[in-house]
């Protein structure tokens, strides 16, 4: 399926939340996020089906996980998080609690309910939450234990009373900004149902590259360079087969059938924020995390969560990206 690889020139500021918390950012991007974005540069190189569009993408994304070099990192399954440890390891719970990110090797192992991915000669652990698979990692430079993928920096600022651009009044805050090493980045897998559709938001990537990605951007943060990714062999889900999400989704009323919850291990996040260029508040949606796992993949849905003072409406993305477990 077709991947893409963002690799920034500039720091980047994304918050899940929404919450104007600029002391917290995340270093991957949601498909949310992703979807947003990549369809409001897809509205500035065509305005016409702007509407029309983000009803109904005519795409579907993963959400942005890190790489680095030829590693690809994806998000820890959610059903392995409870591990039926020996209770001589149970000492190693406290470090396997903080894996959140497996490279390719682990996470198939993780999938498929291999526990030898958890035993300490198998995996290499890094900051930020990261697993690499140990004869990998040897094969890879890197700086000894300092070795970061990406990096936090916190910048104090002060805040500016809109009226008369003065600073307010004890309103010094910090900013933090997430810088990715020169060899890695973020990635995302990809689905279009024709060619005509993939040239689009190609063209689309391209003017969000230039314009920039995530918060502050008016001060140069978030740009970036795209380029193909290498093609990924994961297979696709059957309707009757188990799906593991690599998005976020928010359940389609056709979801919720009967015992459509048996089995499934999930996660769940609320997602908010702010409509763009206003002081209005979107409408919270609580949505599955990447990693979640169900009997059957889950269709999700584009939903309606407010209105821009020009009358248009504000969507938020919620279609499932799912992958096949194989069982």
């Amino acid at each position: 399926m077709p991947a893409y690889c963002l690799k920034f020139s500039a720091p980047l500021h994304v918050d899940s939340q929404g919450t104007s918390f600029y002391e917290a950012a995340d270093p991957f991007v949601r498909s949310d996020t992703l979807s947003a974005a990549v369809l409001s540069a897809w509205a500035q190189l065509d305005p016409q089906g702007a509407e029309e569009r983000a009803a109904e993408p005519p795409f579907l994304l993963s959400s942005a996980f890190p790489f680095f070099r030829e590693l690809r990192f994806l998000p820890r399954p959610v059903v392995s998080k409870a591990l039926p440890l020996p209770e001589d390891r149970l000492d190693e719970a406290k470090s396997l609690k903080k894996v959140r990110w497996l490279d390719w090797d682990l996470w198939c192992r993780a999938v498929l309910g291999d526990l030898t991915w958890t035993e300490p000669a198998n995996r290499r652990d890094l900051p930020g939450g990261l697993a690499v698979y140990a004869p990998k990692a040897q094969e890879l430079p890197f700086a000894g234990e300092g070795f970061h993928v990406w990096r936090e920096e916190e910048r104090p600022r002060i805040a500016v009373e809109r009226g008369g651009g003065h600073a307010a009044d004890k309103m010094l805050f910090y900013f933090t900004r997430i810088h990715y090493q020169r060899d890695g980045g973020l990635y995302f897998l990809a689905r279009f149902p024709d060619a005509r559709a993939q040239g689009g938001f190609e063209a689309a990537l391209s003017w969000l590259a230039d314009s920039g990605l995530g918060a502050d951007r008016s001060n140069g943060h978030g740009l970036f360079t795209w380029e193909p990714d290498r093609a990924f062999d994961l297979p696709a889900p059957t309707p009757e087969g188990s799906g593991l999400l690599l998005s976020l989704a928010n359940p389609a009323p056709n979801d919720t059938v009967s015992g459509w919850l048996d089995g499934a291990a999930f996660e769940v996040v609320e997602r908010g924020g702010w409509v763009s260029g206003s002081s209005l508040r979107r409408n919270p949606v609580r949505m599955f995390a990447e990693g979640s796992s169900f009997r059957r993949p889950l269709e999700g849905r584009v939903l309606e969560v407010g209105r821009h003072p020009a009358g248009h409406p504000v969507f938020r993305d919620g279609r499932g990206f799912f992958v096949g477990t194989g069982g």
